[in-house]
């Protein structure tokens, strides 16, 4: 597949972002609403399996298409972004535009957390998110522990290495990096839409504030990962903020 020619590698490339964009937001739908009466282990099982394909995803494709083109359009890429890490260094540390930013969002959450406590849609979501849990199996405070460890430092990692390393740069290769921001920013939030949708319902002016919310969160990691050319602050920021919400998570439950 070395001597793929360029029309070949650019349609390669799209058929590659449209299934990236859609396939997180159908495993949910699959997940959280088609399979929602359906046995614990059927949706466990389904989710597993869609959350595999999401993240292999990614690897398979740039190993089966572009294995050797890789290594020199990485270079290539670290020497752009050293360029434009220059051009854009500024007194504020990479560390504080990470951290800084999950902190503001974690004080945002429990700001509306305490806005809405004893209110009707916060009892509904209490409901719902304990039934989620508990099919889940995470019939205790350590066990839900240990699902919160793994989210906030594993799958927030595997998040950032899907949506900014593959999807993101992907974009840039069809439109600007403004654009690309804005659609991958779209694209991480339309899963979560659905997810909310479950605890919220559709109609609820909640539902689309909070995606909004995670959109903008995913435009800012798409910023911060184009600005310091590494995921590791990204996923520093993605982790406080899922730290944040299994927190919250923690107070709706027990």
């Amino acid at each position: 597949m070395d001597e793929v020619t360029r029309n070949e590698r650019t349609t390669l490339n799209l058929i590659a972002l449209v299934f990236a964009l859609a396939f997180p937001t159908l495993v949910t739908l699959v997940y959280f609403k088609w399979l929602n009466d359906y046995a614990t282990s059927v949706q466990q099982t389904a989710f597993s399996i869609g959350k595999t394909l999401q993240f292999a995803f990614p690897v398979v494709w740039v190993w089966l298409f572009f294995r050797y083109r890789f290594k020199r359009d990485h270079r290539q890429r670290n020497v752009e972004l050293a360029a434009e890490k220059k051009s854009s260094e500024s007194r504020i540390p990479n560390w504080l535009w990470a951290i800084g930013f999950g902190l503001d969002v974690c004080i945002i959450m429990g700001i509306a957390y305490w806005v809405l406590s004893g209110g009707d849609v916060l009892e509904e979501m209490k409901g719902k998110v304990g039934e989620k849990v508990a099919g889940l199996g995470m019939d205790s405070v350590w066990k839900f522990a240990m699902l919160s460890t793994f989210y906030a430092l594993v799958h927030s990692f595997l998040e950032e290495y899907y949506w900014r390393w593959f999807v993101y740069d992907l974009l840039k290769r069809f439109v600007n990096v403004p654009m690309a921001n804005l659609i991958s920013g779209l694209g991480f939030m339309a899963h979560h839409v659905v997810l909310l949708s479950v605890y919220l319902g559709w109609t609820s002016p909640m539902t689309w504030l909070c995606s909004a919310g995670v959109a903008i969160g995913g435009m800012y990691w798409a910023w911060l990962y184009q600005r310091t050319g590494t995921l590791f602050w990204p996923w520093v920021s993605h982790m406080v903020v899922d730290a944040g919400i299994f927190v919250l998570g923690y107070f709706l439950i027990w």
